[in-house]
């Protein structure tokens, strides 16, 4: 009897089992694997900052239509509904008509008075004509089409530049957006790579240890000697965790930076050694700069354009404007005498005049705005000239250093193990050990420190170069 009931547990708890499974299944996170290129066009997707930039775009599409149409025929209707709550009336009056027997004629009335020959009898009121409809409802249909505006015109002119201006900021954003990739992805290897030769110089030192515990235990070597050593596998188990954070909090940034979800996990497929291959160090250090073709310049000279199309528009205000128009109108009720016009047509004609002075101070107001963005964009090419002046020497500083570090590692490496060889033959002290060791980390960290402000400075270089 009790085996049905088990065997009906057993098959619910495998089918909540299978149930499980598929929800982790489902929940696990996504691997994503990327290349520099890859993460970059990547970002150039999913970065938010590149969304709103291409959104810019799309707006200014926008914008050129709004012009465009303020220009084109307006049609609209209007209704309204109106009560009277007192009619106004108009009464012109009556007289009796009688016929005038005599020659068969019917006479038209004359006052009273008039002799014995009077052929009306008597003056009475007339019935009262409605001047309005107490309920009525009305439709107006308008129809209007500008005929000439200085200001449409330097409007439709100014949206052009504005649509410029909006594609040469995506430019600079996807520059920018590429260049920060960039720089974190080289951050991430960099890290990555630094981690592995910390995990290696453990693996050594803890080895040593291990030898030295042994010769210890013999009597060759004293106590310190140990301390010592297990002194330096503390320093570097607490450097490996140190920059494990570090990864993490790089992976991170460069997740954010492409506009991946944080639970998803990337895996980085280029190594350092092809990076550093693959930079052109001489051809880049020989390039010219101009500056009328950085981005940054381009965005100046479209705001001066925007300027001095600014400048236009304020002065075409005093021109006049045309505008044409057709009106019809419709009457639910009529009224006995109805005045309204049904159909309507014409030109509007607007002239300015007199402003008393406001006209010509906005006008100079537009001009001293012109000066300042001319001022402005002398100053951004003066700029740009430094910064490639300084990014250069920035980038040739940074390669002598490299150059310099990278030969370093090359001695303190040469230095740790011989001290190392000395050592297992008590020729030197643990102290000397140590300071071999820490000498050849500390070269590394420098190494890496150098590589690193090479990459950056060679991606800000060639950013001002490209742009």
């Amino acid at each position: 009897m009790k085996l049905p009931i088990i065997t009906t547990l057993l098959a619910a708890f495998l089918l909540f089992a299978l149930q499980m499974s598929a929800l982790a299944q489902d929940n696990k996170a996504v691997t994503n694997t990327f290349s520099l290129k890859q993460a970059q066009e990547y970002a150039l997707q999913n970065n938010s900052s590149m969304k709103n930039a291409q959104l810019d775009i799309r707006m200014a599409e926008k914008k050129i239509w709004e012009t465009k149409a303020t220009g084109l025929p307006q049609v609209s209707a209007s209704g309204t509904y109106t009560h009277l709550f007192v009619v106004p009336e108009l009464n012109f009056g009556g007289t009796s008509i009688i016929s005038n027997k005599r020659e068969g004629q019917t006479i038209a009335a004359v006052p009273t008075g008039a002799g014995t020959d009077s052929i009306f009898q008597n003056y009475f009121a007339g019935a009262p004509i409605p001047l309005g409809v107490k309920d009525n409802a009305t439709i107006n249909f308008n129809v209007s089409q500008l005929v000439f505006s200085g200001e449409y015109i330097v409007g439709l002119q100014a949206t052009k530049v504005f649509y410029q201006i909006s594609q040469n900021s995506l430019i600079s954003t996807i520059a920018d957006v590429k260049e920060s990739v960039a720089n974190t992805y080289f951050l991430v290897l960099l890290m990555e790579q630094n981690k592995g030769i910390l995990t290696q110089s453990l693996a050594n030192v803890t080895k040593t240890l291990s030898d030295m515990r042994e010769m210890n235990k013999q009597g060759f070597i004293e106590n310190t000697d140990l301390d010592q050593l297990e002194l330096t596998v503390n320093t570097l188990e607490n450097g490996i965790r140190s920059i494990d954070n570090q990864i993490a909090a790089s992976y991170d940034l460069l997740k954010f930076q492409i506009g991946l979800p944080f639970e998803n996990t990337v895996t980085l497929t280029d190594n350092l050694e092809d990076v550093i291959v693959l930079a052109d160090i001489v051809s880049i250090t020989s390039k010219q700069f101009q500056v009328q073709n950085h981005i940054t310049y381009k965005i100046m000279e479209n705001q001066e354009a925007a300027g001095m199309l600014n400048l236009k528009r304020q002065k075409s205000a005093y021109l006049p404007s045309l505008a044409a128009f057709y009106k019809h109108t419709e009457n639910l009720k009529q009224a006995g005498i109805d005045f309204t016009m049904k159909d309507m047509a014409g030109l509007s004609l607007n002239v300015p005049i007199f402003s008393s002075g406001m006209r010509n101070v906005m006008v100079q107001q537009r001009e001293m705005e012109l000066e300042k963005i001319r001022n402005a964009k002398s100053n951004v090419a003066n700029g740009l000239e430094l910064e490639f002046i300084n990014s250069r020497n920035t980038f040739n500083s940074a390669y002598d250093q490299f150059v310099n570090e990278k030969r370093n590692i090359e001695l303190t490496s040469r230095i740790y193990d011989k001290t190392l060889i000395k050592y297992k033959e008590g020729l030197s002290s643990s102290m000397d050990l140590t300071n071999a060791q820490n000498q050849y980390l500390s070269a590394q960290k420098n190494y890496f420190t150098s590589l690193y402000t090479l990459l950056v400075s060679k991606n800000k270089l060639e950013k001002l170069l490209s742009n």
